[in-house]
């Protein structure tokens, strides 16, 4: 067992002895952000999860996610539970002074592409780790 601790934003760190059981990363060349999540079991038989978003560029800053579960059920939910749609920022200002509608509509479509392509991008590897670890 090993002692951690494990960034947080808006929080302490997250700090535990325990043992990592599993670790999926999505990382892409050609996407700007990637996940990486983890589970953990504590040295007091509880479970740990992590969700870190990862960003290739140097204007944006890297989110890092951490939750404790009472049950492995409650740990894997969190996984479930969590929307990467919130880590999704607009590319350009919305909105904003002599935009048209047509404009404003086009802005949200691409937003809403967007936050469903993060979503899928997560889903995929939430899936596959989840595969993986019942495989174990």
């Amino acid at each position: 067992m090993l002692d951690y601790s494990l960034r947080r934003v808006g929080a302490r760190p997250l700090q535990f002895r325990g043992a990592e059981l599993g670790m999926a990363m999505s990382f892409t060349p050609d996407l700007p952000y990637w996940y990486e999540i983890n589970l953990f079991r504590t040295a007091d038989g509880g479970f740990v999860t992590a969700i870190k978003t990862f960003f290739s560029s140097v204007d944006e800053r890297d989110v890092f996610r951490a939750w404790q579960a009472d049950t492995l059920d409650e740990a894997i939910s969190q996984f479930e539970a969590f929307d990467p749609a919130q880590d999704v920022r607009p590319q350009a200002k919305l909105g904003g002074a002599g935009l048209s509608a047509a404009e404003l509509y086009g802005q949200a479509l691409e937003l809403q592409a967007r936050i469903a392509a993060v979503r899928q991008h997560y889903a995929a590897l939430l899936g596959e780790f989840l595969y993986e670890l019942d495989d174990a």
